[in-house]
């Protein structure tokens, strides 16, 4: 999400600002959160008591029965609506409980503006037993390793400070959940000073991370030259603008689209795409992974029983991998899989990257008539396979078609004949993984 997208309101008060807590609303108001998904906890009782008192209750509280439900609403109204929420958990039992939900949110690349609590850190300020047992060293040093930044300010006025850079690494990309701890005792204490806030006009997040021009010329005459390029992509449509930006670059050099799906990236009625198809990387001579962190379960035949891993592509296929690269590299987590062999490796988003892959193409098309007859011929071979799979899964449909109990595939077809007029997509999992893989629904 750009910074032209994210809305600056203007801190609404309620009441007169008294508590330090209270410049914690100012913040979440500031930065223009829609929701805050809580389970209610004791070491933010200041926090709450401002977010209702003095904020409001704006914006609206989602009370949660567990502090891993209160992340996750937040994650999936990240990926469904490309803005971030906040969550807020209670001091080190709430904040673990929510680790599961916070893992699952890097993984999936969503931004969650997770808040915690602890303390007092000043032991004299305790109670005994309760505060005792609800206080750590450092809470996010369980967190660490799967959020993109955390920290815990000393004093109120380094609360404004790090409130911003958790927001910006947030919502830099690649995206992920942050956590911000404040001490319950700096919470509650009296405002008795100025704190200055970000004003409406200061930049939120930095622009995105452009790749390397002369690279993605490189890209462009690789690609055009090919006999059969493959477009593999995972996180492409992470943003609104990937969705189409791919189907743009597909249709113009005419090449075959593999859909991950760690995102929806690309129409699965496009002749174009050949998704539940790995057969496709046979053929090829050259991939290019777009935003793909997980390349080798596209792209070989595995036999888990034997551990066996065996590569659909031929030996002189190339790859090429445009995206974060070692910057989404994690220290701790496996989940960057096995590097990729690449004859060229393209450091920048994709967001940016793919129209001036495309715009690069459109241009070398434009000046020789024989490379645009040539990349028609290959999107017609294309959409021809296309149309084959298609026809295959149909008439695998009809096999024991009056069974009882209704066949997947049957119950696959008979929904795709309701919604076929309709914008629709398949929210869990895909069509193959629950069985619904004939006449192509997925």
């Amino acid at each position: 999400m750009n910074e032209a997208s994210v809305k600056s309101q203007p801190a609404k008060r309620y009441g007169k600002r008294a508590w330090q807590s209270d410049i914690i609303v100012d913040l979440i108001k500031h930065y223009g959160f829609p929701y805050i998904a809580l389970n209610p906890g004791a070491s933010y009782r200041g926090l709450h008591d401002s977010l209702v008192n003095y904020g409001g209750n704006d914006p609206p509280l989602l009370l949660c029965q567990h502090e891993k439900i209160a992340v996750q609403i937040a994650h999936g109204y990240a990926k469904a609506t490309g803005k971030p929420m906040a969550a807020i958990v209670h001091d080190v039992v709430g904040m673990l409980h929510a680790t599961m939900g916070i893992h699952y949110a890097y993984l999936d690349r969503c931004p969650v503006f997770v808040i915690g609590a602890t303390g007092p850190m000043d032991e004299s300020r305790r109670r005994p037993f309760i505060d005792w047992i609800h206080t750590a060293n450092v809470n996010g040093e369980q967190l660490r390793h799967y959020v993109k930044w955390d920290y815990q300010p000393a004093s109120i006025e380094g609360v404004p400070d790090s409130f911003a850079r958790a927001y910006a690494a947030m919502m830099t990309e690649p995206q992920g959940p942050i956590y911000m701890c404040y001490d319950a005792w700096l919470q509650e204490q009296p405002l008795q000073r100025d704190v200055a806030l970000p004003k409406p006009s200061h930049n939120k997040v930095p622009a995105p991370m452009a790749a390397d021009p002369a690279a993605l010329v490189a890209v462009a005459e690789r690609l055009l030259a090919a006999d059969y390029p493959v477009l593999m992509a995972e996180y492409v449509a992470r943003s609104a603008s990937g969705y189409d930006h791919l189907v743009a670059l597909a249709e113009t050099v005419g090449a075959a689209v593999f859909d991950v799906h760690a995102r929806l990236n690309f129409p699965n009625r496009h002749p174009l795409n050949l998704s539940c198809h790995k057969e496709i990387f046979r053929d090829a001579d050259l991939i290019v992974s777009l935003d793909t962190r997980d390349w080798e379960k596209a792209t070989h035949f595995i036999e888990r029983t034997e551990r066996r891993v065996q590569p659909y592509y031929p030996p002189h296929c190339e790859m090429i991998e445009i995206g974060f690269g070692e910057i989404n590299l994690s220290k701790w987590s496996m989940d960057y899989t096995r590097m990729p062999a690449c004859s060229l490796r393209v450091l920048g988003d994709t967001a940016t990257a793919i129209p001036q892959l495309t715009q690069a193409c459109r241009e070398r098309i434009g000046k020789d008539p024989r490379l645009a007859a040539r990349i028609t011929e290959r999107a017609t071979a294309v959409r021809a396979t296309h149309e084959r799979l298609f026809a295959s899964w149909r008439e695998q449909a009809k096999v024991d078609w009056d069974g009882v109990p209704i066949t997947l595939p049957r119950l696959a077809s008979e929904i795709w004949e309701v919604i076929r007029h309709e914008d629709w997509v398949l929210t869990a999992k895909n069509a193959a993984r629950l069985g619904l893989q004939a006449v192509g629904f997925r």
